[in-house]
């Protein structure tokens, strides 16, 4: 039975551990046939830090380390893949070449940002595509420039007046959607990938950081759910997703799973500019990036298992990230009340926990 373990979010900054815990979660991964997360940062020692909020870079003998830990496949599509510009960007993809990393989600341009990469398991092909609404100024592809394949977001603030006046200093009201031309291209994307393909699966960078929402919507964004929805309509099997370095809640529409967030995997402290910015320095408020606790460490390793009779089945190993930005498998007790909490931030699907792990109710056939 092919199996394909899907992570969240990788950013290395020192070796990883080479203990007994740790080997067992590599396990998972090198168990599988592909092992795909999201690769959070450019893998450069060029190139000069943009104008931003955080920029980070990972040494390229780092590369190793992620590759030695089993990964096959990386989605580059993420707000922080242009950090250091176009030379770092360059020698991300020339590094991941000349390891035999494969990448999805970002090119030299539009077309080889939203190029798929296919793999064939026991007679079944699997396409992978990645994509980002996360999108700083110059980051999307485009047919002229370098990037991620980008699907925007236009957003419009609403003011309640009788609730200002009552609770002054409120936050606004956000509404989301996605730019139609984008989402459109998204789907042809996806549309193309699975006439090559018996199953497609989509890594989307997403979603807002818990620190970034205000109470009242705390949870997800609304073009999320449409974006979502609409790639599964156009023939995405499941999406992959990440960015608010953190669980957020699993959707089963039309029978296909959407993971609206995995969380980190590996994300180690980041060493470059960070509130020395003119970005950071200007901002209104501050934002602690040392700051970890119990929501920015669980993560999950989604495992998909291709059966012989066609069906998509989905396994959840939980992990737990250490202080210095590691994780290790989680068992017995704390392994269950991950996937309980995981469970109940997901409304519209249903996880059931045996012999260590989470099930996803579902069993959609492919094709």
């Amino acid at each position: 039975m092919p199996t394909i373990a899907m992570v969240g979010d990788i950013f290395l900054q020192q070796p990883l551990p080479r203990s007994p815990e740790f080997e067992a979660l590599a396990a998972v991964l090198r168990g599988a046939d592909i092992a795909f997360g999201n690769l959070e940062t450019p893998v450069s020692a060029r190139g000069a830090p943009v104008e931003k909020w955080i920029n980070m870079r990972m040494p390229p003998p780092l590369l190793a380390e992620a590759q030695a830990l089993g990964f096959d496949l990386l989605t580059l599509a993420n707000n922080h893949m242009m950090d250091y510009g176009e030379r770092a960007f360059f020698d991300t993809l020339e590094h991941l070449d000349a390891a035999g990393l494969r990448h999805v989600g970002a090119g030299a341009d539009l077309d080889a940002a939203w190029q798929a990469q296919c793999y064939t398991l026991d007679g079944v092909t699997v396409a992978f595509l990645g994509a980002a609404s996360t999108l700083g100024p110059g980051l999307a592809a485009t047919a002229e420039r370098p990037g991620v394949a980008p699907i925007h977001i236009a957003e419009a603030y609403a003011s309640d007046p009788a609730a200002s006046l009552e609770q002054p200093g409120s936050a606004p009201y956000v509404f989301t959607r996605a730019w139609q031309e984008d989402l459109e291209r998204a789907a042809t994307a996806v549309k193309s990938a699975k006439q090559a393909a018996d199953c497609v699966l989509l890594a989307l960078h997403w979603g807002v950081p818990p620190f970034w929402r205000s109470r009242f919507q705390d949870g997800l964004a609304e073009y999320q759910v449409e974006v979502g929805q609409a790639l599964i309509d156009a023939g995405a099997d499941a999406i992959i997703g990440h960015h608010p370095h953190s669980l957020q809640e699993i959707e089963l529409y039309r029978g296909k799973p959407i993971f609206y967030s995995l969380g980190n995997f590996v994300f180690h402290q980041n060493r470059g500019p960070v509130r020395d910015t003119p970005v950071s320095r200007n901002a209104p408020y501050a934002v602690s990036v040392k700051r970890r606790n119990r929501t920015w460490s669980e993560t999950v390793i989604v495992v998909l298992h291709i059966s012989e009779d066609g069906a998509l089945r989905y396994s959840l190993q939980p992990a737990l990230l250490d202080a210095a930005g590691n994780p290790r498998l989680l068992d017995g007790g704390e392994a269950r009340a991950l996937i309980a909490r995981l469970d109940a931030l997901s409304p519209r699907a249903a996880l059931t926990f045996r012999d260590g792990r989470g099930y996803l109710h579902n069993a959609e056939y492919i094709g």
